[in-house]
């Protein structure tokens, strides 16, 4: 009984040791929580260049970004994501020279940036470019940029965006709105195929002075919704004639819940949405719902559409709108009881439900 016993502990003992011993091959690598140092703009290139899938980049205290765009060049994987995450009160990334296109560039699949600020100063067109899919977005802000806040295009799919803010774009008379998703037929980049963004949430997200549309969802895009969201235009006037609503919509399969537009000083409506034929001969544009939405203080009117679909649940409240709840020649708008809504979910980041 006893060598039984023996041979037992000497075996348990060899397998212990065998375990702590192993090595992982040179060609594996584990997944790691890394501190950058504040400021250290440098070390969080080269931690994003030699990324592995599930890292978590720690980020705190103010980076001045003098040296153009932050970029990303690996991918995380499903579960795994790669994130830039902002510690404590958060980190600020202070960008004092020319950024180019854009202030941070996410080129890479399955990525989350939380708890930072990204203040553009005017050097760079855009604050965020997100030309991939899988990801999530919590906490971000965007300031000060020349054109839009958040971009997300070329096919870029299964987003969740929350609590983030565009704030104070369109420096130096550019244009600029907060979210932006897909481009103008006129600038898709695989013409002649259309940028088929979709598969999007932004929930209690803010679009704050921005200089267009708080937000735009470009012809091609499709499966979005705006949650709990807010568009303030702080009693401005937008530049524009046509980009100055509180969200501009030529997308398919838009829902916006429970959200508001208000203080627009000019004569954009707080939904705009326009059915139009694109370059490819296409007709984008349908299945638009407006969901216990908020209107107040603007000089235009709560609704354009030329959409054959829009729905506009009777929860809905307007107040201090001067054209009134539609612009004239809008197509009909059929009004339905809320009790008949059914939320858009998918497969996919920002696919559940929210309210």
């Amino acid at each position: 009984m006893f060598a039984k016993k023996y041979a037992v502990l000497s075996l348990a003992f060899i397998v212990c040791f065998a375990f702590l011993a192993f090595e992982a091959p040179a060609h594996i690598a584990w997944a790691a929580t890394k501190t950058v140092p504040p400021g250290d703009v440098a070390a969080l290139r080269s931690y994003l260049a030699g990324a592995q899938p599930g890292d978590i980049l720690e980020v705190s205290g103010t980076y001045a970004v003098s040296d153009g765009t932050i970029a990303t060049s690996v991918n995380g994987s499903a579960g795994k994501y790669i994130t830039i995450r902002g510690t404590g009160s958060g980190a600020v990334f202070n960008f004092t020279e020319t950024a180019g296109n854009a202030a941070f560039h996410i080129k890479n699949n399955y990525y989350k940036l939380e708890n930072i600020t990204i203040d553009s100063n005017a050097k760079s067109n855009k604050g965020i470019l997100i030309e991939a899919s899988h990801g999530y977005l919590t906490k971000v802000t965007v300031k000060n940029t020349l054109g839009e806040a958040f971009k997300i295009r070329k096919n870029s799919q299964y987003w969740l965006l929350e609590n983030c803010t565009a704030e104070s774009t369109g420096q130096s008379g550019k244009f600029g709105e907060g979210f932006y998703v897909g481009d103008a037929d006129q600038n898709w980049q695989t013409k002649p195929d259309a940028d088929r963004s979709g598969y999007i949430t932004f929930l209690n997200c803010k679009a704050i002075l921005t200089k267009n549309d708080g937000f735009d969802f470009k012809e091609g895009t499709h499966h979005i919704k705006v949650i709990g969201s807010t568009v303030d235009f702080k009693n401005t006037v937008p530049e524009s004639t046509l980009g100055n609503n509180g969200l501009f919509i030529r997308a398919n399969n838009v829902q916006v819940i429970g959200t508001t537009v208000k203080n627009n000083a000019g004569t954009g409506q707080a939904f705009r949405a326009n059915k139009m034929t694109a370059s490819d001969g296409v007709s984008y544009g349908s299945n638009l719902e407006l969901k216990a939405v908020t209107a107040s203080n603007l000089g235009g009117a709560m609704i354009h559409t030329n959409f054959g679909s829009t729905k506009l649940y009777s929860d809905y409240t307007m107040t201090g709108v001067a054209g009134g709840l539609k612009t004239s020649g809008s197509a009909t708008i059929t009004t339905v009881a809320p009790s008949a809504f059914t939320e858009m979910t998918w497969n996919g980041e920002g696919g559940d439900t929210y309210q």
